[in-house]
């Protein structure tokens, strides 16, 4: 397990992802960083999850052409902590926005899939870093950071 080792308590993060094995793929990321995960498979868990637990971000599977996924972000978005806490939209990018699309449209970024733990963890980081929380990692001495077993196990059955 890597070591949050600047933030005060694990970070709490819901993530929303109707694909089982990317759900499954997701979670062993989150583990492998001692975080605390939130799992939804369709939007409107993720509206409920959302307002009924602290999270200090939301990582969300999103396809434009699916109404419930956009309404949900906007659901979350509009509430009363939803302004505080990011929205990282994931996408395969099928409809070729650029990350700008999405932060025009209210995410605080875009991690483009396929999951790669490594990519995921520097998003992450900058995310949350983008809206004064504490960093995921202190990677000042240059360590490279390290996929959990677990999700180099997934990536490979894929």
């Amino acid at each position: 397990m890597l070591p949050l080792a600047l933030r005060p308590r694990p970070l709490r993060v819901l993530c929303v992802e109707e694909d089982a094995i990317q759900r499954k793929l997701f979670k062993a990321c989150l583990d492998g960083l001692g975080a605390e995960g939130f799992y939804a498979s369709y939007a409107h868990e993720a509206v409920e999850i959302f307002l009924h637990h602290p999270v200090d971000l939301v990582v969300m599977d999103i396809d434009l052409h699916v109404a419930d996924e956009l309404s949900a972000f906007e659901r979350i978005h509009s509430s009363f902590r939803g302004r505080k806490v990011p929205v990282l939209a994931v996408t395969g990018n099928e409809c070729g926005w650029s990350e700008e699309d999405f932060r025009e449209a209210g995410f605080a970024g875009l991690f483009e899939k396929p999951v790669e733990p490594t990519r995921l963890y520097r998003k992450m980081d900058e995310v949350v870093r983008e809206f004064n929380q504490p960093p995921l990692l202190d990677m000042s001495d240059g360590e490279a950071w390290k996929v959990p077993q677990e999700a180099s196990r997934l990536m490979a059955s894929r």
